[in-house]
């Protein structure tokens, strides 16, 4: 790796004449990102998108299209992804199943039981507790009138309530009837036998599920050790919409932080803008290598965020505050200690990214090689267009000064 002393010897590009060219840089890779990412397209996680994931460790071989349609016909799913590594640790077989559409059908309709449970349990409390205040004898006139409008309503709407929680009752059962089934349900004549029923009918279904996954691939490999993960469609959600939020909050307090430190538009443009820049590169390296977005592909992209907003104050803080030489010599100065922090940290994940390809260990991975295009591209966003803002901002100020 090359100490300051060596980098020294490089010319200043920022000296140039031409020195605002440097910013072609970032816009070719800009433009090279952006194909990858919205043609090739960032292929979903299973935490993002739903679906199930094994991790099998095989000796034996298999026929890899033959496992792919004999998945797709017994469990009745459209995508199977199947993925071989092998390492010196052995062979390592990662499939990855959509969700089943019965699966996700019986949660949706779970969560649209357990909502008319809620209202049913609701009008019956309230049915209880105005009965009750109409028995008192110190209850007001005005207190009865409310009480009887209130209790008709909730006696009206509570038939109406039980015949939505049974219908969506049915429609759990039917959908879980595929794996389970016929169900009995003449012996769930109330809501909480109901629940019992519905909750131990889902719990069987997936159990069922799991089991004829392993058969089919037990029936056509030798399984020495797995694991499972399952996500469900509920929890995909939750995940997207919060991992959509703190990307956004990350940004908007990231803008905040920059423009309470420079108070000056184009210094903090610089930084958020090197910010977005570092990220679109990113993006565009998993766009092209397939890295899928998943939790430890994101907290990568967030952990490049600070590193990019530390990289960008180094170079606004030292060319705008301090005066010893000139802009382009700040600029530079601050530039060869931004590209030796960045170097550092692209030699640890790329180790991290060795590592990870030995142990076969795919959070890592995805960590490391995320990491390592993130800090890739601050460098590029950093000194060939931050840099190319800042020394642009300073020489304008400076000309309006002597004028």
């Amino acid at each position: 790796m090359p100490d300051e002393s060596e980098m020294m010897q490089i010319p200043n590009p920022y000296k140039s004449k031409n020195y605002k060219l440097l910013i072609i840089i970032p816009a070719v890779l800009i433009l090279l990102s952006l194909y990858f990412v919205f043609v090739r397209k960032i292929p979903t996680g299973l935490e993002l998108r739903g679906g199930t994931l094994l991790t099998i460790q095989t000796n034996s071989s298999f026929d890899k299209d033959a496992l792919e349609t004999s998945l797709k016909n017994e469990l009745g799913v459209h995508d199977v992804s199947i993925e071989t590594v092998q390492s010196p640790l052995g062979n390592k077989v990662e499939i990855q199943i959509e969700q089943n559409e019965r699966i996700a059908a019986g949660e949706k309709d779970m969560r649209i039981f357990y909502s008319k449970v809620e209202e049913v349990n609701t009008l019956e409390y309230d049915i209880s507790r105005f009965t009750s205040d109409l028995e008192r004898t110190n209850i007001t006139q005005m207190e009865r009138e409310d009480a009887q409008r209130r209790l008709a309503e909730a006696q009206t709407r509570l038939p109406k309530a039980r015949e939505e929680m049974n219908s969506s009752a049915s429609a759990v059962v039917a959908g879980y009837e595929f794996f389970v089934g016929r169900i009995d349900m003449s012996n769930a004549t109330d809501t909480k036998s109901l629940e019992s029923l519905l909750a131990n009918v889902s719990t069987a279904a997936k159990q069922k599920y799991k089991e004829r996954i392993m058969g089919v691939i037990s029936s056509q490999m030798q399984i020495n050790e797995f694991s499972l993960k399952d996500v469900s469609p509920s929890l995909s959600e939750f995940f997207l919409s919060k991992t959509q939020e703190v990307v956004l909050w990350s940004f908007i307090l990231t803008g905040v932080i920059v423009v309470i430190i420079f108070r000056s538009l184009v210094p903090s443009l610089a930084v958020i803008l090197g910010t977005l820049v570092d990220i679109v590169i990113a993006l565009g390296g998993m766009g092209l290598f397939q890295i899928p977005l998943t939790l430890p592909s994101i907290a990568a992209l967030l952990m490049l965020i600070g590193f990019s907003l530390e990289t960008g104050i180094l170079l606004t803080t030292r060319v705008m505050r301090r005066a010893e030489g000139s802009p382009a010599d700040r600029a530079y100065d601050s530039m060869k200690t931004g590209i030796m922090m960045s170097l550092v940290s692209i030699l640890g994940f790329a180790v991290l990214l060795v590592l990870s390809i030995f142990t076969q260990i795919t959070t890592y991975y995805q960590i490391a090689a995320v990491a390592t295009f993130g800090l890739i591209g601050d460098i590029v966003a950093t000194w060939c267009m931050s840099a190319v803002m800042v020394l642009w901002d300073v020489e304008k100020k400076s000309k309006g000064v002597h004028k």
